[in-house]
């Protein structure tokens, strides 16, 4: 079964290979979002600033985990970092290759207010076979971060395939 970016036997629609395309030459990263659910879930944007990217998941009511608080779920912070790695180290290719999440280890600093998060993930090192990738969450001030994560990644290739 084919989903909207790839088959069970890891290729590429033309569509996809479209949008990564797209992606890395035009920094249109819109369509790439539009593919990814949880991304338009968490209504993440990418924004080029300068010689890096930031990943932003802008606050919304539903990303509450705890009301008392009020504090951001531990999971939309997960999922946003995860996310930003996994799209930083699929950009920053120059070849079409899937990264397949193998390790992921966070550290939560502190509590995430109702505020919008901003990510910046750096790849540390890719393989053949692995990619090595850290990112770092803030909200309003950089020099107090959320959360950090690292991810290993599997790099699979995706042979791109005629929809036709």
């Amino acid at each position: 079964m084919k989903s909207a970016c790839c088959g069970a036997d890891r290729t590429l629609s033309d569509a996809a290979a479209r949008r990564l395309h797209d992606a890395r030459v035009g920094g249109d990263y819109e369509g790439l979002i539009a593919a990814i659910p949880f991304a338009r879930f968490l209504g993440l944007r990418i924004v080029d600033a300068g010689p890096v990217r930031h990943y932003v998941m802008p606050y919304r009511d539903s990303h509450i985990g705890n009301a008392a608080k009020p504090a951001l779920h531990g999971g939309t912070v997960a999922g946003v970092l995860e996310l930003a790695m996994q799209l930083e180290t699929l950009i920053s290719q120059t070849q079409p290759r899937l990264p397949d999440p193998v390790d992921f280890t966070i550290d939560y600093w502190r509590s995430a207010g109702p505020a919008d998060c901003f990510v910046e993930a750096r790849v540390i090192r890719v393989g053949r076979a692995v990619a090595q990738v850290q990112a770092e969450c803030w909200q309003d001030d950089r020099q107090r971060p959320v959360a950090f994560a690292r991810c290993d990644f599997v790099m699979r290739a995706a042979e791109p395939v005629d929809e036709g």
